[in-house]
C-alpha cells in the first residue's frame, strides 16, 4: 500500500458532498459485505469510517482501503480477518476527485466492469481490484491515469486486447494482469515504461513475440518479467541481456523457438529462470548460465535439448528447485528438490 501523507479526521466533521455522494453509492452497490465495514458508513463524517483515510489539509478522501484480507483490532490483540463483498463498484466513485488509492484486492465478489469515468481520478497512484470478478475489457480512461504506480488486475475476468495505450502510464512501477483471457499481441508501447520494476501477464491467451526494450536505458529497473502459460512464439531477443536488473524470468508453456541466448549469462542477478514447456531447440544449455551463481529455481524441461548440462550446475549454492530434461545427469547441491 502506498504511504500517504492522510490522517482520519476528528469526528464531528462532514466530508466534502462529493465523497460522501461517490462512497454512499459505492456502498449502496454491494449487496453483500460479511466484514460488516459498510455498515459503518453512517453519518457525514467519512473520514472516520473504517476503510477511508483523508488529507489532513483539505478534508477529501484520499484513500479507499478495503481488502479482502486485513487486521483489525489493535497491536496487542491483531485479529486478521478474511472476508467478502458482492456488488459492483460504483461509476460514482468518480466524485471522489482526490483519492491516490483504491484497494479492494480479494473482495472475491466483485462483478461489472471498471467503470469508464475513473479516467478522471488523476491523482490515483494505486487501483488493486485483485482477485475479483471483474469482466469486459479495460476502460481506456485507464491509461489516462499518468499518476498510477501500481495497476493490479490479475484473477478477474477480463478480455480484449492490452492497448497500446499502456505505454502512457510512465509512473506505472508494478503492472498485474496475470490470469484473465486477454488475447492478442503483448503491446510494443509497454517498453515505453520507464519506470517498471514487475511485469506479471502470465496465463491468458497472448500471442505473438515478446515484446523487450531495445536498450537497456528503457528497463532500468525491471525485477520480475512473468510471460508464462500464454501462446507466445517466435525467439526470446538478445535484447532480454539488456535486463541486468531482473531477478525472475518465468516464460514457461508457451511456443517460443529457436536456442536460448547466451546473453542470459549477463543477467548476474537472476535468482528464477523458467523457460520449460517449449520448443527450444539446443544441443546444450549455454554455458553463459555459468554465471548465474544466484539461481535457486531453473526449470528447462520439455524442450529439445539434446546434449549434457552444464556441469556447473553442481556449484551453485543457492540451487534450491530444479526441472531438467529426463535422463539429463547432473550432481547437483545437497538439498536440491528436483521436478
Amino acid at each position: 500500500m502506498i504511504s500517504l501523507m492522510i490522517i482520519n479526521i476528528s469526528a464531528n466533521k462532514a466530508c466534502h458532498p462529493d465523497d460522501l455522494k461517490g462512497l454512499n453509492d459505492f456502498k449502496a452497490g454491494i449487496h453483500s459485505d460479511t466484514s460488516g465495514r459498510l455498515s459503518k458508513w453512517i453519518g457525514q463524517d467519512c473520514c472516520n469510517w473504517p476503510g477511508i483515510s483523508c488529507n489532513s489539509t483539505t478534508n477529501r478522501v484520499v484513500e479507499i482501503y478495503l481488502p479482502g484480507h486485513y487486521v483489525s483490532g489493535d497491536d496487542e490483540s491483531p485479529n486478521f480477518v478474511s472476508s467478502t463483498m458482492s456488488g459492483s463498484i460504483s461509476p460514482s466513485i468518480s466524485l471522489l476527485t482526490s483519492l491516490q488509492v483504491i484497494d479492494f484486492n480479494k473482495l472475491v465478489g466483485l462483478t461489472g466492469q471498471i467503470p469508464e469515468s475513473i479516467g478522471v481520478l488523476k491523482n490515483l497512484k494505486e487501483l488493486n481490484l485483485q482477485t475479483n470478478q471483474i469482466s469486459s475489457t479495460i476502460p481506456e480512461s485507464v491509461f489516462t491515469l499518468t499518476s498510477l504506480t501500481t495497476l493490479n488486475l490479475e484473477n478477474n475476468h477480463l478480455t480484449g486486447e492490452i492497448s497500446e495505450n499502456i505505454g502512457n502510464l510512465q509512473a506505472l512501477q508494478k503492472l498485474f494482469l496475470s490470469n484473465n483471457s486477454f488475447t492478442g499481441k503483448i503491446p510494443v508501447s509497454i517498453t515505453k515504461l520507464h519506470s517498471i520494476s514487475t511485469i506479471h501477464l502470465e496465463t491468458n491467451q497472448l500471442v505473438g513475440e515478446i515484446q523487450l526494450p531495445l536498450s537497456p536505458a528503457q528497463w532500468p529497473l525491471i525485477k520480475t518479467l512473468a510471460l508464462d502459460n500464454n501462446k507466445l512464439t517466435g525467439v526470446i531477443p538478445d535484447s532480454i541481456g539488456y535486463l541486468t536488473t531482473l531477478s525472475s524470468l518465468s516464460i514457461s508453456n508457451n511456443q517460443l523457438t529457436g536456442p536460448i541466448p547466451s546473453c542470459l549469462g549477463n543477467i548476474k542477478q537472476l535468482q528464477l529462470l523458467k523457460v520449460n514447456n517449449n520448443n527450444f531447440s539446443v544441443e546444450m544449455l549455454p554455458t553463459s548460465i555459468c554465471g548465474l551463481t544466484e539461481l535457486s529455481v531453473l526449470y528447462v524441461s520439455q524442450n529439445k535439448i539434446h546434449g549434457p548440462l552444464p556441469g556447473c550446475l553442481s556449484s551453485f549454492k543457492y540451487l534450491l528447485d530444479v526441472d531438467i530434461p529426463f535422463k539429463r545427469t547432473v550432481t547437483l547441491p545437497m538439498g536440491v528438490h528436483k521436478q
